[in-house]
């Protein structure tokens, strides 16, 4: 009798830590995002030419519309890896390759050091992240779903939407927060 309390409790633990690692993973996706948005008047001023500032934040949300572009080409590509390899394989690259794209932004040189290269730079890291996001939220519901139990797997699958909307909100207010909080 104690063995199967062990067992509903280690399922329960379990669960949680599914449910939570997938959830914090979709969020610090979506809180990049919401990030990148926030960011794009200062990410322009660093790593696109100044004489023009609107061409400057146009290019800047193109890249960030460049990054949505990719999306569906890394759905494919994880969803095949995760076929023929495993989801967890697909699944771990996708947040690793997300978090080389992440680290590209952050280290990239300013347009002032290098030129037109710190444009590209960021242009490359979008598309990282584009393609490495494109696979990582089909993976994870699609993990969510299969490890949920079997009446409730249309709530854990909603989870991916709720948990990258905590994402988007916290990004959002870190944006608010630190515009305010800063000087120019």
């Amino acid at each position: 009798m104690t063995a199967t309390i062990n067992a509903r409790h280690e399922g329960k633990v379990s669960t949680r830590r599914t449910i939570v690692g997938t959830g914090i993973g979709n969020a610090v996706e979506w809180y990049d995002w919401a990030i990148y948005a926030t960011f794009t008047p200062f990410i322009a001023s660093q790593l696109f030419s100044k004489s023009d500032p609107a061409s400057a934040v146009l290019s800047t949300l193109a890249i960030f519309a460049v990054g949505f572009v990719a999306r569906p080409f890394g759905g494919f590509l994880f969803g095949w890896i995760g076929d023929r390899v495993g989801r967890k394989a697909s699944m771990t690259l996708a947040v690793g390759l997300a978090s080389l794209g992440s680290l590209m932004i952050g280290i990239a040189p300013t347009f002032a050091s290098v030129g037109a290269w710190a444009s590209l730079m960021l242009l490359v890291a979008r598309l990282v992240q584009g393609l490495a996001h494109g696979g990582e939220l089909p993976s994870s519901q699609t993990y969510l779903s299969e490890m949920a139990p079997r009446e409730h797997r249309g709530f854990w699958a909603t989870l991916i939407y709720t948990s990258g909307t905590v994402g988007i909100l916290f990004g959002t207010l870190l944006g608010a927060v630190l515009n305010m909080a800063l000087t120019t």
